[in-house]
């Protein structure tokens, strides 16, 4: 039987994102969840206006612990975490500093570590055995990419983050998965491509075409409703991987 989303409590991370705009708004309209859009920036006119808007930066503990413990408080436990939150990096590895490692390494591997971390101990997730986690990884981190060898690391580290989390908690109730992305076009990489460097990558696609915000909105929707999906890594590349 489908997982029913209807009037639980969800909360979006990165909201501020292409990706993250589009899954709360498909949350809200398929699914009428009680919506947290959470983002370091000023989320006003960005997102719906039924959403609870809330700050918070996920490379820091307290923070992630004082939003679970919010949205706990004023919504009730939370049901389903997206966390769309994330940088990316495409430079050479040779020339890669330490700085680097850190931005990249902080936001994408201990923000998500972090932040589920919170969900599990502060937002309810383990009390009521009821529960669903998911990650916007990306393809790159299963195919690797020239100039991406940092990035693609932080986005490997996820997959093997959830299949530890299933066995750890599958038993509980809880689900844990990786949604990993082809190039997305709009804003954010795809946006800072030249046509060539485009093209080239829909040629690597089956489909002929770059993923699209929706799409993996829509594969968010269908993870999140799907009880019997743990630890897993879904590729939403057309064919890419």
């Amino acid at each position: 039987m489908p997982w029913n989303l209807e009037g639980r409590v969800g909360v979006v991370t990165g909201a501020s994102s292409a990706i993250g705009r589009v899954v709360a708004a498909r949350l809200l309209t398929q699914h009428r969840m009680q919506l947290v859009c959470v983002s370091r920036r000023d989320l006003t006119g960005l997102v719906a206006p039924e959403c609870s808007c809330l700050k918070a930066d996920l490379t820091v503990s307290s923070e992630c612990d004082a939003l679970m413990k919010s949205v706990r408080t004023s919504h009730g436990p939370v049901s389903l975490l997206v966390n769309c939150a994330g940088v990316t990096l495409s430079k050479m590895h040779v020339h890669c500093t330490d700085d680097d490692y850190d931005a990249v390494m902080n936001v994408n591997v201990r923000g998500a570590l972090q932040i589920t971390r919170s969900a599990l101990r502060h937002g309810g997730m383990l009390k009521t055995g009821d529960g669903c986690v998911i990650h916007i990884g990306s393809v790159v981190g299963s195919v690797g990419n020239e100039g991406q060898v940092v990035y693609a690391a932080s986005k490997a580290a996820l997959g093997g983050a959830v299949k530890s989390w299933a066995r750890e908690y599958g038993s509980k109730g809880l689900r844990f998965n990786v949604i990993a992305p082809g190039l997305v076009d709009g804003p954010g990489m795809g946006a800072a491509l030249t046509e060539a460097q485009r093209e080239a990558w829909r040629k690597r696609s089956s489909m002929g075409r770059l993923a699209t915000a929706e799409d993996i909105a829509d594969a968010v929707i269908g993870i999140s409703g799907c009880c019997f999906i743990n630890g897993q890594t879904i590729c939403v590349d057309g064919g890419l991987a």
